[in-house]
């Protein structure tokens, strides 16, 4: 036995018997503990590890345990070896060694080790910790909603919720995890916890819990689906939302707003009906105007009114909460609103903490809980009160389990680009750690007020699970059409574009009850590269197997105003990738760089072989190879599991020939129809040979026409369409030039649970020269030795240059080839901060490319955070904010915020003091101001230094800051101390706030 003294800490003993019980092994050790071993399920069991030897099994509700059976366990066997017990269960070897006690898991299928323990359990008086083996290429994923991050390997996560968020932020405390070495980790306990994937020994992975009791589920997956639909069957699959949900949502007070007359001029005034303009105001001496819910005041100011709006507006609303955030509300009026709005074909939802105020014409519930008990009671009596119709809670906040009871909505400050970037991670994260159902509010909540990042963030989330905005929050109208006409009509192109995709949308939410993520990372469709693994692709996106979305997530701009986008991956250099809007094609397995957007396109791009349905069996098909799909529909009611429909279609492109199959539908829902037309829309480079349909293998005549109207007017034929557009309400944005072409077949009227159609047709061409591989040209000669500029390398950022010999280059970066690059010169940006990048350059001639350089590289800089000193102990003589403590603001997370809860005075001034674990030599101090405004920013400060940490001496006079969105730095340079004293005399308001105060050493203080 080894004893940590620091940590009160022991290891497990010696394994010195076992025996089986009724339900489960009974693990003894030298050192006194007791384990139970359960076999749960095929890949899944739990070992039960209780120091005090209570197993209480109600110390958390995320696994009804009452759903297992004992047959796998009495199938089980045990075995003892002369250093081992072996338990067999079905293709599974769970190993427990004796000395030293460490447990593996050998999959016999695969003759592999799952996962292995590197050292025994480790219990403590008040935590339990568990180390892992960690190979090289193993990647670890989950834990909950972590702002900004999906992968984790190499770094540290908290299991925790802080609801702070931005990046670094964790919203949802989930303790599962998972690794494409094929097991996942369940921790079953609501105490905080820490993860760490291998940041300081990058052999091992640790993972402790604030608690003694060792309470572990171990999956065993042959793939993430397989892993997360296991960890389904323990905590519940996610709930199938209403088919309103997935339309456009908004959230208002309307209880407690205030409003002022104002002139346009002012950034965030909107004009109402009455032709003034108006902004929100918190006093109501000022106020000219009060919201309601149905005009008990003034008409333009209530929920009705902007329930109006959104149809006078022609955007399509699918549910709407008319009194977030405020708990209190009359009944009558929030009845009356909930009628008004169901006529209008509007789902009505209330915000609330108490499920006794859910009103019986409310269809939905907003809350901000996580507790089972609660959510299990909010379901049961939207139950009782819609029958049939699903019920649907949304919640910001999770835990493991949640996803079977709410969807997971929340909404961040908003107005800067670095969220957009975060929130993808996030998204990923969430999906990995078994949370499928979310979305967050377009443009945030309290910030806001930049129309171009408003625009991109409705363009990237109308391809999430959930799509809304959340009002009267901040300053800045969150309305689709809050800012000028042009920016609305993209919105609300935006908005058709997701309707036309809700068929596909509402399949891979059915898809996820089984394990598919909605939103996957890229290794979810393509597994081979091992980049795809990484945080460098994590800005990117699949929704499902078919689309692949890539963000704009910052405000650089080309010669034109447009966005410019660099480092755009698409994967798989056997894949053809097609831009949804303009048709242009890309070869996959690159990046992609220089590309331009204008504000009305999103890099969306479809993959080779996908199929979507447009509607009411109307197909688009974008062949390559073979690929299937199956679509999922039902009436929206509770029992969609086994009443609904499964439309399987296939599509296989071979040597010039393309095969489409429809199968017949499958299942039935109440309300079906089972005659319908079908729609084939086939996107085809050339005209084709020859078309043949035929349905339960009978040939039937098939007439081709020569007009778009001709075949409008048909019930059946086919029609080689050279202009044709899917998507027509971006037409207006498209260069006429640029046409797509697509062999349209329209079939008529027939049963379509008895119809298997088969379609042929010859001369088949779609995307052949894209999908051509360049040529080593050996009369281009290989590029000479590129050079990087010393100068310009960053922590994120370095350049490379070379003599020019052609109009494009590609650079391959660390094995990843890069395209789109001309000039003599080019800037990698987005790089991460000191890491050794390996690089080759050759030159591109049309098809051609020359040899590759010899290899050349640079390291970049580090990150200025990695000069910040850590774990910082800060004092403050006033009380912080609840929801804005004290700790936020030596935390190192630029996205949390601290507020004190009173003002300021020379008289009664605010002392922070900040405190090292030791004396530092140190460069520099930085505040860092809040994002949302400035009413409370510190203007008038003085700095105490001390070396002991009790005595303090000035550091200069005091000094005037200005209350603005930039850095205040305090230089401190060859000072060294034991803690610091910021005095705040004077801000900008009633209160004090900050984002951060940052200390750094100095830089020859850490070796590279």
């Amino acid at each position: 036995m080894t004893q940590d003294t620091q940590m009160n800490r022991h290891q497990l003993g010696q394994l010195i018997g076992a025996n089986k019980r009724d339900h489960y092994y009974e693990l003894h050790y030298a050192t006194g503990e007791v384990a139970r071993l359960y076999i749960l399920s095929d890949g899944i069991f739990r070992y039960f590890l209780d120091p005090d030897n209570n197993f209480d099994e109600s110390h958390t509700s995320f696994v009804d345990l009452s759903k297992f059976d004992n047959h796998l366990f009495e199938k089980s066997s045990p075995r003892a070896t002369s250093d081992s017990l072996i338990i067999q269960t079905g293709n599974y070897q769970l190993i427990f060694q004796q000395k030293p006690a460490i447990m593996s898991v050998f999959d016999e299928t695969l003759h592999h080790t799952r996962l292995v323990q590197a050292s025994p359990l480790e219990i403590g008086n008040t935590d339990s910790v568990e180390i892992l083996h960690q190979n090289k290429n193993e990647f670890y994923f989950g834990g909950g909603l972590q702002n900004g991050y999906f992968s984790h390997k190499g770094k540290e996560i908290e299991i925790k919720r802080d609801q702070i968020k931005g990046k670094g932020g964790v919203l949802t405390q989930v303790p599962f995890f998972w690794s494409n070495a094929g097991f996942g980790e369940l921790r079953n306990t609501t105490t905080l916890g820490h993860y760490d994937f291998g940041s300081k020994q990058n052999d091992v992975t640790i993972l402790s819990h604030n608690t003694r009791v060792f309470d572990n589920f171990y999956i065993i997956g042959n793939s993430p689906s397989d892993i997360l639909n296991k960890y389904y069957i323990l905590t519940g699959r996610p709930l199938m939302p209403p088919k309103y949900a997935f339309k456009l949502g908004y959230a208002g007070n309307f209880l407690s707003t205030l409003w002022q007359p104002s002139e346009a001029k002012q950034r965030n005034a909107e004009m109402y009906e009455d032709e003034t303009y108006y902004v929100t105001t918190d006093n109501p001496e000022n106020a000219r105007g009060k919201a309601s819910l149905n005009g008990e005041d003034q008409y333009q100011f209530s929920a009705r009114a902007m329930l109006d709006r959104f149809k006078k507006e022609r955007f399509d609303l699918g549910w709407f909460i008319p009194n977030y955030g405020v708990e209190k509300v009359d009944p009558q009026a929030l009845s009356s609103f909930n009628n008004y709005a169901n006529s209008q074909k509007v789902d009505p939802g209330i915000w609330t903490t108490e499920s006794d105020n859910i009103p019986n014409n409310s269809s939905f519930v907003a809350t901000n809980t996580s507790d089972a008990q609660l959510l299990n009671k909010d379901k049961q009596i939207l139950r009782e009160n819609l029958k049939k119709k699903r019920p649907f809670i949304l919640s910001n906040t999770g835990i493991a389990g949640s996803q079977k009871n709410s969807a997971l909505a929340f909404g961040d400050i908003g107005g800067n680009w670095e969220n957009i970037a975060t929130q993808v991670a996030g998204f990923l994260g969430s999906n990995l750690s078994g949370e499928p159902i979310l979305g967050s509010a377009v443009d945030g909540t309290a910030g806001g007020g930049n129309a171009q990042i408003s625009i991109r963030d409705f363009e990237w989330k109308s391809f999430t699970p959930l799509l809304f905005s959340i009002d009267n929050q901040g300053k800045f109208s969150k309305t689709p059409f809050a800012y000028n006409a042009k920016m609305t009509r993209i919105n609300r192109a935006y908005l058709n574009l997701r309707e036309q995709l809700k068929h596909y949308l509402y399949t891979l939410t059915y898809q996820a009850q089984l394990g598919e993520p909605i939103m996957r990372a890229l290794f979810i469709e393509f597994p081979h590269e091992q980049v795809n693994y990484t945080p460098q692709v994590g800005h990117e996106f699949m929704l499902g197997p078919n689309l692949l979305i890539a963000p704009i997530t910052n405000g650089r701009e080309d010669g034109n105003g447009n966005s410019r986008k660099d480092n755009l991956y698409l994967p798989n250099h056997r894949t053809m990738w097609v831009d949804l809007f303009t048709g242009k094609k890309y070869l996959g397995g690159r990046v992609f760089n220089k590309l331009s957007y204008p504000i009305w396109h999103l890099p969306v791009f479809v993959r080779g072989g996908s199929i979507f349905e447009l509607g009411n069996r109307n197909y688009l098909l974008y062949p390559q190879g073979k690929s299937e799909i199956t679509f999922y529909d039902d009436n929206g009611f509770n029992d969609f599991s086994h009443n609904h429909t499964e439309t399987h279609l296939t599509s296989n492109l071979e040597s010039s020939k393309l095969k489409v199959t429809i199968d017949p539908v499958q299942g039935s829902y109440t309300g079906m129809e089972t005659n319908n037309t079908t729609n084939l829309n086939i996107m085809c480079d050339t005209y084709p040979d020859r078309v043949t349909v035929r349905i339960n293998d009978q040939e039937i005549n098939m007439q081709e026409y020569g007009t778009v109207d001709t075949f409008g007017h048909a019930k059946e034929g086919y029609f080689y369409n050279t202009n044709f557009s899917w998507t027509p309400q971006f037409d207006q944005y498209q260069d006429p030039k640029h046409k797509q072409t697509a062999l349209q077949i329209k079939l008529a009227n027939r049963d379509v649970t008895d119809s298997k159609i088969e379609i042929e047709i010859q001369n088949f061409n779609y995307g052949n020269e894209t999908l051509v591989h360049a040529i080593t040209d050996s009369l281009l000669r290989s590029p000479k030795q590129p050079i990087i500029d010393p100068e310009k390398i960053t922590a994120h950022s370095l350049t490379v240059s070379w003599p020019q010999l052609t109009d494009k280059v590609q650079i391959e970066v660390n094995g990843i080839l890069y395209d789109g690059i001309d000039g003599d010169s080019f800037t990698f940006h987005e790089l991460e901060p000191h890491t050794r990048y390996i690089m080759r350059l050759r030159y591109v001639s049309g098809n051609k490319v020359s040899e590759w350089s010899d290899p050349f590289g640079a390291i970049t800089k580090r990150s200025a955070l990695d000069y910040a000193i850590k774990n910082v102990q800060v004092n403050s003589n006033l009380e912080s904010d609840a929801h804005h403590p004290l700790n936020y603001l030596t935390d190192l997370k630029l996205a949390s915020e601290w507020e004190t809860t009173e003002s300021v005075s020379e008289d009664h001034p605010l002392t922070l003091t900040f405190t090292f674990g030791q004396p530092e030599k140190l460069s520099r101090m930085t505040y860092v101001p809040r994002n949302i405004d400035h009413k409370s920013d510190p203007i008038e400060v003085g700095v105490e230094i001390s070396i002991d940490g009790e005595n303090f001496t000035s550091y200069g006079e005091r000094l005037t800051w200005k209350a603005d969105s930039k850095n205040k730095v305090v230089g401190l340079r060859d000072v060294t101390a034991k803690a610091i004293r910021l005095t705040v005399y004077k801000s900008s308001g009633d209160k004090v706030a900050g984002k951060e105060v940052l200390f750094f050493r100095n830089k020859n203080s850490i070796n590279d």
